[in-house]
């Protein structure tokens, strides 16, 4: 395959921006401005360019203007149901607008949430004075999406009442509960009140300072995200930073964030990064806030992804705390040492296991990330990395494998291609289709390199390529798929393309680029994975087993569809007997107390996940903190014992490579201490047992 033609199977790194720094009372844009221009452009390229561009209509219209302003309003904290009523005779002709470049209704809306914004603040400010008072049982509802728009200004007025309120009791019954508060009530009371202030304070300006151009940045991408969630807009800026983080030059802890409304949302975790070595923040992960090691909090929600990351960048050695909102509502203040990204620790890793002094030579690779760079063929290629961890392997007398993909957010079409090929002979590994039609890439390669029985390891973060190899063992009946949930669900391709190269007013430029969804894969059975994912064929209780996540909980996903299925068999190794593999692991599972609890937990988090109504009078709202936050202690510690009787060693000829740095030899005792402690690999090694024999 020729190189320049490789795709990345890209998860979405941006998404557009509201909150920024600036000011956006500028007038009204001419017809021949850059914004008009700009509209236009996008509308013509993503027509031109898409796999499946939508048909712009009225019914295009009525979507973009509901996302437009649930967009520029996520919190329903400005805008009210008379706002909207302005609004509506809109609601059928954003689709004209998109099309000539027409900012009519931008202006409109621009005009009236700076209204909104100033009401509110007058709001804000008289409830803030106010003393905290917490003696009536009333209720808050902490989901924007199951709350409307305020009716009037009056309704607008109580939710400013009931949103203050729930601020303050919230801080001051996590104060009584820390065990080492030592300050009088009044003082308490004192300090809860500064916080809230400071922290509202700082949100209205925010927003307050947001500017024109950012702002219809957003506009635009709200147009083009109803063609697919990874069809994007960026700024010259933001292709900038999207060059780094795909570059692998990365700062901070070692996280990739995109924006999710008016909060920030973790994407992803950097292999090697501060974080990924920490270990507790995770994709999907909402950050509420950030405090330098020695300084106050402070609340990041409404504020620019550059300003959330340069608060949380520091220098080498330093700390920062992140307080995060997980997937199950559990919120938890995670501290990271800030470190630089450790390149190596992203490859290919491996190692031998052995379970209840079984000899069972069981060989195990991490592959964290699709690692390639087509401009420097010296460079490290995971199919290679891959190819030479099986040989080390197989010198020690490796007979089966355990492939672990979990949290593998994908890469490389060439190199998942390639690696899909070391467990196959000749064959095809994944089918492209775009506007010409359908092509399959094949495994040229007759060679095999692993012949024995395979596990793969996903979870909901399994991504892309890692969904691909997956898809293809699954289907060659090469290897089970083992896991908690479906993996992510992403089959499409992304490519980026430059505005300034398909515009003809050089005097706009420079208009920045278009990530334009251009293919969709499919498996060699011909299913698609868009919004599916991989089953497992062994599915295992976890952690987020019951919480909706990856691709379809985007808002407009492209559809699932099936092509014809291609020829497809290989003899190397072939699963057979599914349903009694699936019975043995069932029967292990229900017996193992780990995987009860995790199961416990997960159905504890779904539960937890729904109930966003609470009650903001003080007894009320203690006893339901307390109980939340007893109902997790139980869980806090689930895998930080090792499991009795697994034993993972290192292959003599990695030895001297991690003995050669003291910090290599650390990482490496994390690497070994964490796999001695992972009930899946556990489970794993007990499915290549049963496939034994």
């Amino acid at each position: 395959m020729n190189s320049k033609k490789n795709w990345f199977l890209l998860l979405p790194l941006f998404i557009g921006v509201f909150y920024l720094s600036g000011n956006c009372s500028q007038p009204r844009q001419d017809p021949d401005s850059k914004e008009s221009h700009l509209l236009k452009l996008v509308y013509e390229s993503s027509q031109r360019f898409h796999y499946g561009p939508p048909v712009v209509d009225d019914s295009f219209s009525v979507r973009a203007f509901r996302d437009f302003l649930n967009n520029l309003d996520p919190g329903k904290r400005f805008y009210t149901q008379a706002d909207l009523a302005q609004m509506e005779n809109y609601q059928l002709l954003l689709d004209d607008h998109f099309k000539t470049g027409t900012v009519e209704f931008f202006d409109l809306a621009l005009r009236l949430w700076q209204q909104g914004i100033a009401r509110s603040e007058t709001h804000f400010k008289e409830f803030i004075a106010q003393p905290m008072d917490f003696s009536v049982a009333e209720e808050y509802e902490l989901d924007n999406d199951k709350r409307n728009w305020p009716e009037n200004d009056a309704d607008m007025r109580d939710y400013w009442r009931k949103s203050i309120k729930y601020e303050k009791l919230n801080r001051y019954v996590q104060y009584l509960a820390d065990s080492t508060n030592v300050r009088t009530d009044d003082s308490l009371r004192i300090e809860v009140e500064k916080e809230v202030h400071d922290l509202l304070t700082n949100f209205f300006e925010r927003n307050k300072e947001a500017r024109r151009s950012d702002l219809f940045e957003a506009y635009i991408n709200t147009f083009i995200h109803l063609y697919d969630p990874h069809t994007d807009y960026l700024n010259p800026k933001e292709k900038e930073d999207f060059n780094i983080n795909m570059s692998g030059k990365l700062e901070g802890i070692g996280a990739r964030l995109q924006r999710d409304r008016e909060y920030t949302k973790v994407v992803s975790i950097v292999p090697g990064g501060p974080a990924g070595r920490q270990g507790e923040l995770e994709a999907n992960d909402i950050i509420l806030s950030v405090r330098q090691d020695g300084q106050e909090e402070v609340d990041i929600k409404g504020m620019l992804i550059d300003d959330v990351v340069s608060k949380i960048r520091g220098k080498k050695g330093t700390k920062v705390s992140l307080k995060v909102r997980k997937q199950g509502g559990d919120v938890k203040v995670i501290t990271i040492v800030r470190d630089e990204v450790i390149m190596d620790e992203g490859f290919a890793r491996s190692a031998m296991l052995r379970l209840d002094g079984v000899a069972d030579k069981v060989g195990f690779i991490r592959l964290p990330r699709f690692y390639a760079d087509f401009n420097d063929p010296n460079s490290p290629s995971a199919a290679r990395d891959i190819a030479e961890e099986i040989t080390k392997l197989k010198a020690q007398g490796a007979q089966s494998l355990i492939l672990d993909l979990r949290n593998n957010g994908g890469g490389s079409l060439q190199e998942v291609v390639e690696m899909s090929g070391l467990f196959i002979p000749e064959g095809p590994v994944v089918q492209v289709r775009d506007k010409k039609g359908v092509r399959p890439y094949n495994d040229s390669d007759s060679k095999v390199h692993f012949e024995g029985p395979m596990v793969i390891l996903v979870n909901s973060n399994s991504a892309s390529a890692s969904e691909i190899i997956s898809a293809c063992m699954q289907d060659y009946r090469r290897a089970v798929i083992v896991g908690g949930e479906p993996t992510f669900g992403k089959g499409t391709v992304q490519q980026f393309r430059n505005l300034d190269q398909l515009s003809n007013s050089p005097q706009f430029r420079p208009l920045g680029d278009m990530k334009v969804t251009i293919q969709k894969y499919y498996r060699v059975n011909g299913g698609s994975v868009q919004l599916k994912g991989v089953e497992p064929d062994i599915l295992l209780p976890d952690t987020y087993s019951y919480i909706p996540a990856g691709e379809k909980e985007y808002d407009h996903p492209m559809g699932y569809d099936v092509i014809d299925k291609l020829d497809y068999k290989q003899n190397t190794f072939v699963v057979d007997d599914l349903s009694k593999l699936q019975k043995q692991s069932r029967e292990r599972v229900s017996g193992n107390n780990l995987f009860r609890l995790v199961e416990e937990n997960a159905r504890r988090l779904a539960r937890n996940r729904e109930e966003t109504r609470v009650p903001l009078s003080y007894d009320a709202y203690r006893m339901y903190y307390m109980k939340r936050r007893e109902e997790g202690r139980k869980y806090d510690k689930l895998f930080e014992q090792p499991l009795p009787g697994l034993v993972c060693e290192n292959l003599p000829a990695d030895l001297d490579y991690i003995r050669s740095d003291s910090s290599r030899i650390a990482r490496n005792e994390d690497f070994l201490k964490n796999l001695n402690r992972d009930i899946y690999v556990a489970e794993s090694i007990h499915i290549l047992r049963d496939l034994n024999n």
